[in-house]
């Protein structure tokens, strides 16, 4: 269940949380043209339950999970932890 590569333009990374009841999930944005030497133009990581459906979600529904975190509007120092 790791990841660790682009999707959609995005730098992804996902690996079971060393809690045992999560899964990180971190999604990264890269402006046109930047290195990857530097920070990302936004950086935005959520926790999913650690569950039958958050493992289906992961593995099955990657694309879609990855634009929604895109979407979604995280301020900074808040966990956020999707349930499915």
């Amino acid at each position: 269940m790791e990841i660790d590569k682009w999707i959609n333009g995005y730098k992804v990374r996902s690996f079971p949380w060393v809690d045992g009841k999560h899964i990180y999930f971190n999604v990264q944005c890269y402006s046109p043209g930047q290195s990857i030497e530097k920070p990302p133009a936004w950086d935005k990581t959520v926790y999913i339950t650690d569950n039958e459906a958050g493992q289906r979600l992961v593995d099955n529904f990657t694309h879609s999970l990855v634009e929604h975190i895109a979407k979604m509007q995280i301020e900074e120092g808040h966990k956020v932890i999707l349930t499915a």
